[in-house]
């Protein structure tokens, strides 16, 4: 799709940095480019931030939170104006998901689905706004409470991989809770994060709150997360990203939010509804290209199973309408980059020479209409083994190890037996025994017959798959910090005896 076309459909692409409330060119000499994945040609340059943008971006929004325009909002007040953003990312849902499948090739019936998602994050954390609490305790003579108040500003480092929803979380339970903020999105996928700018200006958002500059992230990124006015930090990516976030924030004793990667793990049990487990991993494991951390890439299956269920799985799996990731009837889009689909193909040529077998998938797409596109098919591999990296690294793909297991306890062991510990998945018609396996799962998240997770669900992970929570109540506590204050009821006696 050219730039008329773009434009014809109201997807405005904005190349610029907004800074204090206005539209300003990065000032670094050499323009990044971002590329389409579905054919790899260039959808527009943009310029990054320089340092001293960076520090401009900060100090606004420094400024701005301590301006009585900002600070003496209650939240009520902030709830509105989230809600007022809300209203208009919905009006402009179509442009916007456009946008982000040009930028992702995430196909346009998911990114509708991810703005109007967006959306309702923006919706949930407006209505919490005013309904951030402190606590109470009588002592006698004295008498203490608590308020919890925002951090000040927040650098928000958001990810390729659904960028809209992924800033859009965050940001709104930051601002939902005082704080103002310095977004940077991915050089690779920057263009939804950017037109949100357009947005919070016309929802009347005070100047500064809200500022996003683009460049990368050992750069522009490094430079936020170091600064000394920022307070806070959220970050959605790689968990070697995150710890390179963690390891720069350790400086200036900044916290950060953190949710990394994962390598989710499946285990079916003996007693399913087959069609609706068979449903349900297919979507685990290949829904949005599986380019998002809580994807299901590790399926344990019963052994007097397996042969039938991986069967029936890779059928289906085969199926799966790749395409123009802007035709409606596309369900899965091409890889982000075409570095993800070669780096993804070795490691399967590699798994090939350990024993594994490609049961359907493994290559690049050769239709004539995708060949310029980074296109895989769902890929199905079996025999294995959980020590092999391919079962232990993230591939972030839609590539799904297959392995069979003789007793429940081996299926939880091995699904435990992983760095990462993000979201784990599991398909049981026992209520007793689909808990248990809950209780023993090491991961933050655990969806028993389900998928998918909403602004009301806390999410985020166990052991190197990140620290803190997104979405629900608990977020509000992510962004606040507590304080406690401590009143005498009588009066004062000295303990020494002068």
């Amino acid at each position: 799709m050219d730039k008329s076309s773009i434009q014809n459909q109201n997807a405005r692409i904005t190349a610029e940095l907004f800074i204090d409330g206005k539209w300003v060119e990065g000032e670094e000499q050499e323009p990044f480019s971002v590329l389409n994945p579905f054919d790899n040609s260039e959808v527009c340059k943009i310029r990054p931030a320089s340092a001293a943008q960076v520090n401009q971006a900060v100090e606004s929004a420094y400024a701005a939170f301590r301006r009585p325009d900002w600070r003496k909002l209650t939240g009520r007040e902030r709830g509105k104006l989230l809600h007022q953003l809300a209203q208009l990312l919905r009006r402009d849902l179509e442009s916007f998901a456009v946008l982000e499948t040009l930028d992702t090739g995430i196909p346009i019936r998911e990114t509708r689905m991810e703005v109007a998602t967006s959306a309702a994050h923006l919706e949930y954390f407006a209505g919490l706004a005013g309904s951030i609490e402190g606590s109470y305790q009588d002592l006698g003579t004295r008498f203490n409470f608590t308020r919890r108040e925002p951090f000040g500003v927040v650098g928000q480092i958001v990810p390729w991989n659904t960028p809209i929803k992924l800033m859009a979380r965050g940001f709104a339970a930051a601002v939902a809770c005082g704080n103002t903020m310095v977004v940077k999105p991915s050089m690779v996928a920057p263009l939804t994060n950017l037109r949100f700018g357009e947005l919070v200006d016309e929802a009347g958002f005070p100047a500064g709150t809200v500022n996003i500059i683009t460049g990368a992230g050992r750069s522009v990124g490094k430079l936020v997360v170091e600064h000394p006015k920022v307070r806070k930090i959220i970050f959605t990516g790689g968990t070697e990203g995150g710890r390179e976030i963690l390891h720069q924030a350790a400086h200036s004793v900044t916290p950060a939010v953190l949710e990394l990667g994962g390598k989710g793990p499946i285990i079916v049990c003996d007693n399913i509804h087959w069609d609706e487990a068979i449903d349900g991993v297919l979507t685990q494991a290949f829904a949005r290209k599986a380019e998002v951390c809580f994807a299901g890439t590790r399926l344990f299956v019963p052994s007097q199973l397996h042969d039938k269920f991986v069967s029936d799985l890779a059928e289906k799996a085969a199926r799966i309408p790749l395409g123009n990731p802007l035709d409606g009837q596309t369900q899965l889009g091409p890889l982000m980059t075409a570095q993800r689909l070669s780096d993804i193909l070795a490691q399967i040529e590699i798994a090939k020479k350990e024993g594994v077998k490609v049961l359907c998938g493994g290559e690049k797409e050769a239709r004539p209409d995708l060949r310029k596109g980074n296109f895989i098919r769902p890929t199905i591999l079996t025999n294995v083994k959980p020590d092999l990296p391919i079962a232990r690294d993230e591939l972030f793909g839609p590539v799904l190890c297959v392995t069979a297991y003789d007793e429940l306890d081996d299926a939880i062991r091995m699904a435990n037996d992983s760095e990462y510990g993000l979201a784990s998945y599991v398909w049981s018609n026992d209520i007793r025994e689909s808990h248990r396996i809950a209780q023993e799962l090491e991961a933050g998240n655990v969806f028993l017959n389900a998928y998918g997770y909403q602004s009301e669900i806390p999410f985020g992970g166990y052991k190197a798959s990140g620290i803190g929570r997104e979405h629900g109540t608990v977020a509000m506590h992510e962004y606040t910090q507590l304080k406690s204050v401590t009143v005498g009821m009588e009066r004062f006696k000295s303990r020494f005896e002068i």
